[in-house]
């Protein structure tokens, strides 16, 4: 054998290897992961890795019976006790991969997934090695948002928008023959056309027929739906007619699949609870993302680990948008879901300014299309966006509450004291024309002022209370001064000789339980009202001038009564008597 039929052997063998090799290779796609910190990255990776299996929806039937081998909505969720290690990024640019296999757990395709640690501008020469010329057109990116901060949600996304629209542009000047084409450019056009195609032709999944049925919008039905089959096949691509882009959709293409994943989603019961977040908070937020992802092309996810199942939905949108090709299908088989608050599914191509005027009115779609431009132009010249943006109206309604400077309408306008010597020279006529006043007003009191030995006659017991004890004297003074005018000198001397001190000693002395205005008050009232009304019954003839001058005489003889002459002068009823009286008069009031 010569050497040239050794060397035509080894070709014709290396030949049939490399063709052997070519067709059990696995495809390799991209999955690029950008971030905050401690947003969910990690174990969003791991329950990729580990998918945990859609949701099962039960037959009515199947409710009250036990689940003999047959798995629930968590039977499949993996426990986040111990992550894997390389699903932790701690480097600037982590990477591990997930092995896609189907039903018979052959490999189809493995994904190659990179984090990128932070969106500072020292780690963008990182993105090369994740997205290059040759890796674009098999990539997808998935932007991580954090729901225990759902006030950072536009900043976050517009600071990583910046960052892979940076990335894009580096592509674009890559392989540069001229000022006007470049090979990256070239291939960035081509991607930019695939996604505006592929969000043209979006259509509805149709129900599959299986008993193992996914979560879709409507769950109230299961019953399963036949599959419609085209009466004619002949139809071409080239044949089909495509329908434009609806108002707002794709203004911003940058050539590649990208998906917005919402992590957390079950921090919304938090939200409302402790922040007092309503469904109009909500609606908001899912409004305002949902029009952001459409200038974009983008999906919008809501994932959590306590509905595993939103996970493994997402792991089948991601396979279909990498896996599908001009040969060969990987479909998805969900609906767009948009009611439940905390599982939100938008696919791309579904969406519309129209649909998001429905979730709730008042939304206004042009004003953050807008505003979000003006933000990137901004973000882009390193300067922070103005309070009209689309970041600011967005702020202004989902507040930070650990921010230190809160908004000014929150904030109660200074209160200035004024001077007290000028309040009270103010207001000096208004009091001293209620003082002047002989009634207190709003008390219910009768309005009759004809005066008695302590007071009026018509007013309350709570009036009574209410009079300070000044007046109190005046009025047993004036009645004392006309009893001594109406009777003769000799009780003139006496009567003038009774002080008022002895009157209000004998009121101090026997207080009543509401204390000097209560219940003894009044007695005292009722006890000298029936000393003057009296009549002369047991004198005869006598007037009752004579007999009331006897009666106060004998009321007041209780105490030392000073004489004209200096000596004292004793009364012939004693105190015993005086005070059994007026026991007997307040058991007769109370």
């Amino acid at each position: 054998m010569t050497s040239t039929q050794t060397v035509e052997n080894v070709e014709i063998w290396s030949t049939i290897l490399t063709g052997v090799a070519s067709s059990k290779m696995v495809p390799t796609k991209k999955l690029l992961v950008l971030g905050d910190p401690s947003c969910g990255k990690s174990t969003l990776i791991h329950y990729l890795k580990n998918d945990p299996g859609p949701q099962i929806i039960k037959a009515e039937s199947e409710e009250s019976t036990n689940n003999f081998g047959v798995n629930n909505n968590y039977s499949n969720s993996i426990p986040l006790d111990h992550l894997d290690d390389d699903a932790t990024n701690t480097l600037a640019l982590g990477y591990s991969f997930i092995d896609v296999q189907d039903e018979e757990n052959e490999a189809i395709a493995r994904l190659g997934v990179y984090q990128l640690g932070l969106s500072a501008v020292e780690y963008m020469p990182l993105l090369k090695f994740a997205l290059s010329t040759d890796t674009l057109s098999d990539s997808v990116v998935l932007i991580v948002l954090d729901w225990t901060r759902p006030w950072e949600f536009l900043e976050t996304f517009q600071r990583w928008i910046n960052v892979l629209q940076h990335r894009i542009d580096e592509i674009c000047k890559e392989g540069s023959a001229g000022e006007s084409w470049s090979r990256g450019k070239a291939i960035v056009d081509e991607l930019r056309e695939k996604v505006e195609h592929y969000l043209q032709t979006y259509t509805e999944p149709v129900p599959v027929n299986t008993f193992n049925m996914t979560a879709s919008t409507s769950t109230s039905s299961i019953a399963p739906t036949p599959i419609p089959i085209p009466l004619v096949t002949t139809t071409t691509a080239a044949d089909q007619v495509t329908l434009p882009l609806t108002q707002g959709s794709l203004t911003n293409n940058l050539g590649i699949s990208i998906i917005v994943v919402c992590c957390k989603s079950d921090a919304q019961n938090t939200l409302e609870q402790t922040l007092d977040y309503k469904d109009e908070q909500f609606d908001f937020i899912q409004q305002t993302l949902r029009c952001i992802c459409m200038k974009f092309g983008a999906a919008l996810f809501y994932t959590s680990t306590l509905q595993p199942y939103t996970f493994h939905n997402l792991r089948q949108y991601i396979l279909h948008r990498l896996l599908t090709t001009a040969t060969k299908s990987y479909p998805f088989k969900l609906k767009a879901q948009v009611v439940e608050r905390d599982a939100v599914l938008v696919p791309a191509g579904w969406d519309s300014w129209g649909k998001l005027r429905v979730l709730r009115d008042g939304f206004d779609c042009e004003s953050v299309h807008q505003g979000w431009e003006s933000d990137m132009d901004a973000v882009t010249d390193r300067q922070q966006p103005g309070s009209n943006g689309a970041r600011g109206n967005y702020e202004e309604v989902i507040t930070n509450p650990n921010a230190n400077d809160q908004p000014l309408n929150t904030i109660s306008p200074p209160v200035t004291c004024e001077d007290e010597q000028a309040f009270l020279e103010r207001h000096f006529e208004t009091l001293q024309h209620v003082s002047e006043m002989p009634n207190r007003k709003g008390t219910g009191a009768q309005t009759t002022t004809r005066p008695s030995v302590v007071g009026p006659l018509g007013v309350s017991v709570m009036d009574m209370g209410g009079r300070n004890e000044d007046r109190r004297k005046d009025a047993a003074s004036d009645t004392l001064q006309k009893l001594s005018t109406s009777s003769s000198s000799t009780t003139t001397n006496v009567s003038a000789n009774v002080t008022l001190p002895t009157i209000d000693t004998n009121l101090n002395n026997n207080p009543g339980p509401n204390g000097a205005g209560g219940p003894s008050h009044e007695v005292l009232n009722n006890f000298f009202l029936s000393l003057l009304s009296k009549k002369a019954s047991s004198s005869g003839g006598s007037s009752p001038i004579t007999n009331n001058r006897e009666e106060m005489t004998a009321l007041t003889s209780s105490s030392t009564l000073p004489a004209s002459s200096g000596t004292t002068r004793r009364s012939t009823i004693s105190r015993k008597e005086v005070h059994k009286e007026l026991d007997r008069m307040r058991q007769n009031a109370k």
